[in-house]
């Protein structure tokens, strides 16, 4: 099959769960013996704005085409110029590029950076289109709905947007982040100790900026809908879990959709029978944030330790606040995994946002560790009965945590390995197909 997929690049330039998934899709694609392309959004020029399609050196047999002066690509940082990024780029120019791929179908991963004609010639020529829902982008335009601690509470009418997006990259700080220069500057000391200074700050929950706003709830609502339209030339809409349905359903309308749980290329069965000890060994892999719901299982933990200290929780980032129970450790890389997992009795996902997936949780359950997470977690779709826990509240995380024994841990390390299915790339592209076709 011919494929042709649209995400943000390659790595190193990009990086985080978005590109990892889309890599590993497209090498496993390859290794089947598909034609694969990938489309990315990549440098706005200073001069000449023209839509254009540069062919780059081909990565790991997957061909690499650049669209020049693609709309901007935001982040997670928001949008002011909305114009900008509504732009519909040059159908003429993808209606040539597409006659020169023929792809059989465009699997797109994200609306950051994409022209709106790629959809409209893909329509015109008869080529199936499929959107995966990796984030909340053509919702909320800072991706996450999350904001001041809690799930945004007006999003149906965009009232916050206009405060939540004053902090938004001005379009030259945005055209530096693309540019050809930055690609081979992104990982020097410097600009990594910059970027380590974002990502703290990352889903913080933080109060935004006072000051007047330079757009109105009006416009986003506007933008939303063009989002919208975005999405009403897809095919199919690809949901990654029950949760991501849900938020998209709600803000976006029903459509013809498949809900297919995603995995990623270094999810292999390493499950085995665990020995667990008296003293519970708590592991969290997400980042230091409220959205990540870190500070309220330090809440819970705290409060726990008052009456027994029988627990430690392993963390991967240095805590603002430090607590006799928490043991430090370096940033982790996946082939640190089975050492970790290893050392691990359970692992708590106790997201506040409404995440669209969670890696770390099919991770735990493919080496056997019992997971306990919230009901806000979309991969609590792939979790079988016995397996895990979910809970709804702080109130109801303490209760688990302080019930757990090394008995129930051990059932549910039983229950993994009796029924927990490891999912393969070459599983997850065998049911999109067969679902597509």
């Amino acid at each position: 099959m011919n494929i042709l997929q649209y995400s943000l690049g390659f790595p190193p330039y990009r990086t985080g769960g978005l590109t990892k998934f889309c890599m590993d899709l497209m090498k496993e694609q390859v290794k089947e013996g598909d034609h694969v392309s990938l489309l990315w959004p990549g440098e706005i020029q200073l001069f000449g704005k023209h839509t254009k399609i540069k062919k780059n050196r081909s990565v790991d047999g997957i061909e690499s085409f650049e669209v020049i002066n693609p709309t901007p690509v935001s982040y997670d940082e928001g949008i002011v110029d909305i114009p900008a990024f509504t732009d519909e780029g040059d159908l003429k120019v993808y209606e040539q590029f597409l006659q020169f791929v023929h792809p059989e179908v465009i699997h797109i991963h994200t609306l950051m950076g994409l022209h709106k004609s790629l959809l409209v010639a893909a329509k015109k020529m008869g080529i199936k289109t499929v959107f995966s829902t990796h984030d909340f982008f053509p919702i909320c335009p800072k991706v996450t709905m999350f904001r001041n601690g809690m799930i945004c509470p007006d999003a149906d009418i965009c009232e916050s947007c206009p405060r939540c997006n004053m902090t938004a990259l001005s379009l030259k700080k945005i055209q530096i982040l693309q540019c050809p220069a930055y690609r081979m500057l992104k990982d020097s000391t410097v600009v990594k100790k910059l970027r380590k200074g974002h990502r703290d700050g990352y889903l913080s929950g933080q109060e935004v900026v006072e000051g007047e706003t330079a757009r109105t709830a009006e416009d986003y609502r506007k933008l939303r809908e063009y989002y919208k339209s975005l999405l009403d030339l897809m095919d199919v809409v690809h949901y990654n879990s029950s949760v991501t349905k849900k938020v998209y359903e709600k803000y976006m309308g029903e459509r013809k959709s498949l809900l297919i749980p995603i995995t990623h290329g270094d999810i292999k069965d390493h499950r085995k029978k665990k020995k667990f000890g008296n003293k519970i060994r708590i592991t969290y892999l997400s980042a230091q944030s409220a959205a990540k719901g870190y500070f309220v299982l330090k809440s819970v933990l705290d409060e726990l330790w008052r009456v027994r200290q029988d627990f430690e929780l392993n963390v991967f980032f240095k805590p603002v606040e430090d607590a006799p129970y928490i043991r430090v450790h370096e940033r982790y890389n996946y082939s640190q995994l089975d050492n970790i997992m290893d050392h691990t009795d359970v692992l708590v996902q106790p997201s506040v946002w409404n995440e669209t997936f969670g890696y770390t949780v099919i991770e735990a359950l493919s080496y056997g560790v019992p997971v306990i997470v919230s009901n806000h977690v979309g991969a609590k779709d792939v979790i079988p009965s016995g397996c895990g826990i979910i809970v709804h509240d702080g109130m109801e995380l303490r209760s688990v945590i302080s019930d757990l024994t090394p008995e129930q841990l051990k059932r549910m390390n039983q229950a993994i390995l009796d029924h927990f299915q490891i999912q393969t790339m070459y599983d997850f592209i065998r049911e999109l197909l067969n679902d597509l076709c």
